[in-house]
């Protein structure tokens, strides 16, 4: 072997190191968050131990500046809300699937941290940093000695489409987490949102719906003019042996679309974080 080959040899064996010793950095993070998150929702804390006290209570829904709010009073708290992504099974063939998204705050510096269990192929990342901060501005705190932990629990290692429709959903928990306040588990929502609160639209939204039904939802939240959603309908027709199957396009009612699969649903179009939140914490 030419010195050449030898040094290239030695080149491709650390590359490969430093890629399995990446690998398992992430897999430990990985597992620690989610026994950590697991561990909170299941031992909640009973007291709280504030970072600092502030003397009034925070202004929910103020639409301030988050670097101009109070700092959020620490508390070892968890919770949960359900989300819902599309699932691809082929050609114009697609299923919803609701998952647990669980969440605590930590003594940090402003971060937030996405464990999946089992490996889920949502892009959460970007949208939950995102969301992070429009739950800081809509409640008024600043969390930025607070990392948010995120974990995503399904029961099936699926590709979920269309990760960023999970935004509106974190900036919900989150908001809960800093106010330390409840939020109910028979609403479920989807849509996208910017750093100021503003919901954006998503697709599947008859899928997630179904997802959200079956998960127990009895208020289902979407975007702005997204009540209503395209649905393929198959149509087959022989011709000899042959059978062609077309897929054509069908705009749908989603609160008629679920009560034909037999789920009685509110659909309620919601702008604004502020809006949503309002539905999470109302009384039944």
């Amino acid at each position: 072997m030419s010195r050449t080959e030898m040094l290239e040899s030695k080149k491709a064996s650390s590359a490969t190191y430093i890629l399995l010793c990446l690998l398992a950095a992430s897999l430990a993070l990985n597992v620690v968050l989610s026994y950590v998150l697991l561990y909170e929702v299941q031992h909640p804390a009973s007291s709280t131990s504030p970072i600092t006290s502030p003397s009034t209570s925070p202004s929910v829904g103020t639409g301030g500046s988050a670097g101009a709010a109070i700092e959020a009073p620490y508390s070892h708290n968890a919770s949960f809300i359900y989300i819902v992504g599309v699932v691809s099974e082929g050609s114009y063939a697609y299923r919803g699937v609701a998952m647990t998204l669980q969440g605590i705050l930590m003594k940090g510096e402003g971060k937030v941290y996405v464990s999946t269990t089992p490996k889920i192929g949502i892009e959460l990342q970007e949208a939950a940093e995102t969301a992070f901060k429009a739950a800081q501005r809509f409640t008024g705190i600043n969390a930025s000695k607070l990392d948010l932990l995120l974990s995503v629990v399904g029961n099936e290692s699926i590709y979920v489409v269309d990760g960023p429709s999970a935004g509106a959903a974190v900036a919900v928990l989150a908001s809960s987490l800093l106010l330390n306040k409840p939020i109910r588990h028979d609403v479920v929502m989807t849509g996208t949102i910017d750093g100021y609160g503003n919901i954006g639209q998503v697709g599947g939204i008859v899928y997630k719906a179904e997802a959200a039904a079956k998960a127990g939802a009895k208020i289902f939240l979407v975007p702005p003019g997204q009540s209503k959603d395209v649905v393929y309908v198959t149509v087959e027709r022989r011709v000899g042996p042959f059978i062609y199957i077309r897929y054509y396009p069908q705009i749908v009612d989603v609160k008629e679309y679920l009560k034909e699969k037999g789920y009685n649903v509110q659909v309620i179009e919601v702008s604004t974080l502020k809006e949503a939140f309002t539905h999470f914490s109302a009384t039944r």
